[in-house]
């Protein structure tokens, strides 16, 4: 395996000269390049130098951490072959930051044609669609953002079948998903589809993975991958019943620890949670149908919310999804922007649709 990031590329593929390990339904760490299945779930590790290393978890779960003693290391869970009909859920922690070159993302390879492909979720540094030389073909909205895609050309460059020229498609994400407590689904299908409208066509699946990739930085991660199963398209979360008890989840944060905000469904008021600083689930009950809204409520000084996403029954209804966001300071004002923002910034609602 090898990426472009930070202007440069990996020095051979993870598929080349690599040490295979043993199937294992415990624990194992990796410190040297490997590629087998853990759990049920297809593994890949590389690194060209340093202390990076990657434990495999239950499931569809591995945790990695690197420092700059390593140059460039990439690693992850997923399948092989793959799939074009793939709906990834994934969840954890991207240690990382802005200041580091790393990121998440949905990684593969296809043959005939040969084809490196990436949906960024996130990135520190470096947005790897940046390369040179490449083409921008647009943008499309996938479960609840855009995505903007590249094309980008290798010539006599490694890949999973020796050096060879071939093209790479790039989704990145925008806004990124950004680092700490992350969460997120990626409907492959809508990727795929778009790409090929735009006549970059995928050929026979190689392994895909949800990867974490360092470079010339310091990181860890903590991913748990899942799969929602194969959609044609469209969107990966089915509606919400309209009647009956519903289990709504709000998953949000505060800066300070001091915020509260409220659920409020019909204009009524389900619940009230004072947030942590970390990213956590609060829970709450209802038999109410309408709309639907996670309000802020508390602003002072340098209080911040940010909500990630509500759930109801289990179906995910993403912020950058939402209807409208009369919290967020945009434009110089509060709610005086575009919205499709997961920050509360002032006191003003998140509005979710009609549960």
């Amino acid at each position: 395996m090898k990426s472009f990031i930070n202007k440069k590329y990996l020095l051979c593929p993870l598929s080349l000269a690599l040490a295979v390990c043993a199937s294992s339904a415990g624990a194992q760490t990796l410190t040297s390049n490997s590629t087998g299945t853990n759990n049920g779930y297809y593994y890949s590790f590389w690194k060209d130098s340093g202390s990076a290393s990657m434990t495999l978890g239950a499931g569809g779960r591995y945790t990695s951490s690197w420092n700059t003693s390593t140059n460039n290391w990439v690693g992850g869970k997923g399948w092989n072959p793959g799939s074009s009909s793939r709906v990834v859920n994934y969840s954890g922690n991207f240690g990382v930051s802005n200041s580091q070159n790393s990121y998440l993302a949905f990684y593969g390879w296809t043959r005939s044609p040969l084809v490196e492909y990436y949906v960024i979720e996130s990135y520190g540094s470096y947005n790897p669609a940046n390369c040179s030389g490449g083409t921008d073909l647009g943008s499309f909205t996938s479960d609840g953002a855009t995505y903007n895609v590249r094309r980008c050309q290798r010539v006599n460059q490694p890949s999973i079948d020796g050096n060879q020229t071939f093209y790479q498609y790039f989704s990145v994400r925008n806004p990124k998903k950004g680092f700490g407590n992350i969460s997120g689904t990626i409907t492959f299908a809508n990727h795929v589809n778009f790409w090929a409208s735009k006549g970059l066509n995928l050929g026979s699946h190689n392994y895909q993975v949800m990867a974490t990739e360092g470079y010339q930085s310091t990181g860890s991660s903590d991913i748990t991958l899942g799969t929602g199963g194969s959609s044609g398209g469209g969107s990966s979360s089915s509606t919400p019943s309209t009647g009956g008890s519903k289990t709504i989840v709000v998953r949000a944060r505060g800066t300070t620890g001091q915020e509260q905000i409220r659920l409020k469904v019909n204009n009524t008021v389900v619940q009230t949670w004072t947030l942590s600083t970390s990213m956590n689930n609060y829970t709450a009950t209802t038999s109410l149908s309408g709309g639907s809204l996670v309000e802020y409520f508390n602003d002072s000084g340098s209080r911040d919310v940010q909500v990630d996403y509500i759930s109801v029954n289990g179906s995910v209804r993403q912020s950058e999804a939402q209807s409208y966001n009369t919290g967020v300071y945009q434009n110089g004002a509060c709610g005086g922007g575009n919205g499709m923002s997961e920050w509360l910034h002032c006191n003003g609602a998140i509005g979710y649709g009609n549960l």
